[in-house]
């Protein structure tokens, strides 16, 4: 009998087991107060199994998150590694590209090629790049910086928010909060184990 019952927890899930806690609790309670002693008692057998089965479970599930972060981790640095990898590749090879660029902008500057220099299939030309704003001789937020040339970007602050809103001010004509949920695994101390079960 308790061979089935123990291959019966094992085979739910920790959800079925959670239901079958609370049930058995009602239980438990309605035949305390019939005055029911010897099923109180059984009621609390299967209660204590079903329990112990939670906490396999609850064990069971952390045991995968931490083989699963444990995997995650080793892909992380594989990612790291590859890409370390083949960003010293791209970084050469950019290199040796503009290395090119400016030894032909030099050639180009020395008169040695001109504007336009035509191969049997390919032309290679040297022309003015679009013109930029190199470095401001005024700061911007400098008087005598012209207003014309200056661009404003307005940014909310949402720390700010967040802080008025756990002060309490309403803030919900401004934004709108929202607070997720959030999964933690730990483990258990020795103590706290030790605890559980001399209370058990």
């Amino acid at each position: 009998m308790a061979q089935a019952i123990e291959r019966e927890i094992n085979q739910l899930t920790l959800k079925e087991l959670s239901l079958d806690a609370a049930k058995l609790w009602s239980q438990i309670e309605e035949a305390s107060e019939l005055g029911e002693e010897g099923k109180v008692e059984q009621l609390v057998q299967e209660l204590m199994g079903v329990q112990d089965g939670i906490e396999t479970k609850i064990d069971a599930i952390a045991w995968v998150v931490d083989q699963l972060n444990l995997d995650l981790e080793t892909w992380e640095e594989r990612k790291v590694r590859v890409a370390e990898l083949h960003d010293r590749v791209i970084s050469r090879r950019k290199t040796q590209l503009e290395q090119i660029k400016r030894t032909l902008i030099h050639l180009h500057e020395i008169g040695l090629i001109s504007d336009k220099n035509i191969g049997k299939e390919r032309v290679i030309e040297i022309r003015d790049n679009p013109p930029k704003v190199a470095n401001l001789l005024v700061e911007v937020d400098d008087q005598d910086f012209p207003d014309e040339f200056r661009v404003i970007k307005y940014q909310a602050n949402n720390k700010a928010i967040l802080e008025a809103y756990k002060s309490g001010k309403d803030i919900s004509d401004v934004a709108e909060i929202t607070i997720g949920k959030q999964v933690r695994f730990k483990v258990q101390s020795a103590t706290k184990g030790r605890n559980k079960k001399n209370h058990n």
